[in-house]
């Protein structure tokens, strides 16, 4: 599946200003991790952040699912690789 352009991304109403904004940072890091490669560091911070402003696993769950089929891309997919891989840059195959 091909990236779609111009998409938005999905966003929960009782998020604060903020926490929209990670979110929308994180987002783009799981685009990155697709298509130009991300420091493992810096996208596992990322991940901490998007699992303390959404908490619950189903709710994660669902975000992934309205994301993928937004963007093509995997949240869940995106964590895997890069939280198993040894090196310091990763990039997700398709």
């Amino acid at each position: 599946m091909d990236m779609k352009e111009n998409y938005e991304y999905p966003l929960m109403p009782e998020w604060s200003k903020d926490e929209i904004i990670t979110m929308v940072e994180f987002y783009a890091q799981v685009e990155d991790a697709y298509t130009t490669g991300v420091a493992k560091d810096e996208f596992m911070k990322m991940v901490r952040k998007f699992k303390t402003i959404e908490p619950s696993i189903a709710a994660q769950k669902q975000l992934d699912r309205k994301f993928k089929e937004l963007s093509g891309y995997s949240i869940y997919q995106a964590i895997k690789t890069v939280s198993n891989s040894s090196k310091e840059h990763v990039k997700v195959e398709k």
